[in-house]
């Protein structure tokens, strides 16, 4: 699989994408927040287990994560977990969050050019309110698709045809632009037309399964534009 972007054009009408680690750089407050959290209970949480697990519900990364640490937690004690990494990292969201250089401009650059926008992310969608709302992001999405909204996560494509559902429009017409494996594997299982992984967070190793990879928010504007430029009528800005 090449690293760049290919020339092949298809005319995509939505772009829809996660939100930690390809929209804002939120990965690290996530992984304080969950370290934080599960330290009265004796677990110690390291970087990857929570970055390989990015996509999951909040909710069932913690159950993982104990799981995987040998410690067998009430469904009680599991909710305490969810809330107080959920208390944490709101707090943290509102003194460290940030969208990663670039953002704005690609969003607006797709929207110029009257491609749908959705979010779909793992996080609960109080924490998404917040975080949008701390980067200058309320309103630019046409859909989100948060924890509460599916009943299970990714790596199953629920998340990914829900957001379909609300912006009513196939699989086919859609390109994801994801930043970790279990994202890959939501968007491949529902079948989109296209994937782009971006190595903000994890290395090119992990993200194999995605059509293309971008290493940086530079190289997937480039991509994303490239998907788009046969438009007729539209202006690549």
């Amino acid at each position: 699989m090449a690293e760049r972007c290919s020339v092949e054009i298809y005319i995509y009408r939505a772009a829809l994408f996660d939100m930690d680690g390809v929209i804002t750089d939120t990965m690290p407050l996530h992984y304080e927040s969950w370290k934080r959290a599960f330290e009265r209970y004796c677990i110690n949480v390291y970087k990857m287990d929570v970055y390989l697990r990015e996509g999951m519900t909040t909710a069932m990364m913690g159950r993982e994560i104990a799981r995987e640490k040998g410690k067998e937690l009430s469904e009680e004690e599991l909710k305490k977990i969810v809330e107080e990494k959920t208390r944490i990292f709101n707090e943290l969201v509102r003194e460290h969050a940030k969208a990663y250089e670039g953002v704005h401009e690609t969003l607006r650059m797709l929207r110029n050019n009257g491609l749908k926008l959705a979010l779909v992310t793992g996080s609960m969608r109080g924490s998404v309110g917040v975080v949008l709302k701390n980067v200058g992001l309320e309103g630019a999405f046409d859909a989100i698709v948060g924890a509460e909204d599916v009943e299970e996560g990714k790596p199953g494509p629920e998340p990914y045809l829900a957001a379909m559902r609300k912006l009513r429009l196939p699989a086919l017409d859609c390109v994801v632009v994801e930043n970790a494996p279990m994202g890959i594997k939501s968007a491949k299982a529902a079948k989109v037309g296209y994937v782009i992984a971006i190595t903000t967070t994890l290395d090119a190793s992990y993200l194999q399964e995605a059509d293309e990879i971008a290493s940086s928010f530079s190289d997937l504007e480039q991509c994303l534009a490239s998907r788009f430029e046969a438009r007729p009528g539209r202006a690549i800005m």
